[in-house]
This record gives C-alpha cells, structure tokens and sequence, in this order.
C-alpha cells in the first residue's frame, strides 16, 4: 500500500509575513509539522507543495520533495483542499493522500500513526479534531439590534456548561483518506469519517504573531 502526504506551505501569508518559516524556538515552522510527518514512519513520499524557494529550503535537507504550487493556487482566496486536488488530478495514483498543514505545529508523530491505524476499508477519510472550548449552544444571531438564540437552551434557561454536551471542529492539522474517494467526493467530510482528537496543547494553528506567542508560552510551561 503507497501512501502520500502533502504538507501545502503558500508564500504570500498576510495575516503573519513568511509565517510558514516564521521561528518558532529557534525553528522555522514548517519544519515542526514536515519533522513529524517524517517520524510517523507511514508515508512512502513527503512533498512540500510551495510557491516560495525559501519555504522548501527550510526542510530541503529532509526525506522530502517539492512540488511548485502553481500561481492559480497560491493566491489569497485559494484553498488548500482546492491546491491538494488539482495536485492528486496530476500526479501518480497512491492508495491513500493525506495532507498536514504547516501551521499547527505541536502534532506529534503518535497522532499521526493514530490517524493513519484508524483509515481501514470502511473508512472514508481520517480528519485531526479538536474540543470547541466554548458553549457553542449560547450562541446568537444579531439581526440589527435584536438577539436570535440559535439553540433552545437560553430560552429553557439551560446555560451551566458543566451540563451541556461539548462539540469538536477540525482543528485543521491533517486531513488523510483513500485516494479514490477523495477523488470522488472531493472533500474529507463525506462518507465515513473518523476523528483524532488531539488536546489544546497539540491543537495550536498559527495565523498571527499572538499565536506564536501562545504556542512559545506553551513550550514554556512544559519545561
């Protein structure tokens, strides 16, 4: 069974400029992530889809390969699922594609193993996952000044979160599934999906200065 991992890395960050190489603890970020996936010992290629020479340079000395991300997907408005597509649409067919964002730094090589273990026949596709820490069912709309619960618990008076069931979203760390079927549905969602969840701690997604921040406060505390 051949496995690709892909882990997308765009040049033109806005929000946090050259992010994907922004130092963290003396390493530029897109090493953590590239390191991990390396460790986890289950893909047979790692490429570096980039539009940026300093961004493969970064881990140019790794088991790894590049792919020259075109211009039509290296632009703001692109997204990665969109890039990783049209990537799969012209490349050499694997039995399973998995893709690892560069940005959440902290996922370790043990949760990438867990990911790949659960991906059997009757799974579609193994996302990375995350607790909402907030009390989604609280949630409002505001339609000028009027307030619109979007669940029932304000209205029942049902707001202590010690009570309340608690939601997962992605936490945007990897998303892996059978090649065939991503080609299919063209999404990582549909079908039969499984979820690692991974701790805060391992959950961290870099888009500003302040969550580097964060992230260097975390490694911090662990010493």
């Amino acid at each position: 069974m051949k496995r690709l991992a892909i882990i997308p890395a765009r040049a033109g960050s806005t929000r946090l400029k050259d992010k994907n190489v922004y130092p963290l603890a003396g390493k530029p970020l897109i090493r953590w992530m590239t390191e991990a996936v390396i460790g986890s010992g289950c893909f047979d290629d790692v490429i570096i889809s980039t539009d940026g020479d300093h961004i493969f340079e970064a881990v140019s000395d790794l088991d790894v390969h590049r792919h020259v991300r075109p211009a039509s997907h290296a632009t703001v408005r692109a997204t990665a699922l969109n890039a990783m597509l049209d990537l799969m649409e012209g490349s050499e067919r694997y039995d399973v594609f998995a893709y690892f964002l560069p940005t959440c730094p902290y996922v370790s090589s043990e949760d990438i193993i867990a990911g790949v273990s659960m991906l059997t026949p009757d799974v579609s596709s193994v996302v990375s996952m995350t607790v909402i820490p907030e009390t989604i069912q609280l949630a409002c709309v505001m339609k000028n000044d009027w307030v619109m619960p979007v669940f029932d618990n304000l209205e029942c008076g049902l707001t202590n979160s010690k009570f309340i069931k608690k939601y997962h979203k992605p936490s945007g760390a990897f998303y892996m599934g059978w090649w065939d079927d991503i080609l299919e549905n063209r999404n990582f969602f549909k079908g039969n999906v499984k979820g690692v969840v991974l701790p805060p701690e391992r959950s961290v997604d870099i888009n500003n200065k302040a969550d580097i921040d964060y992230a260097e406060q975390i490694l911090k505390d662990k010493k």
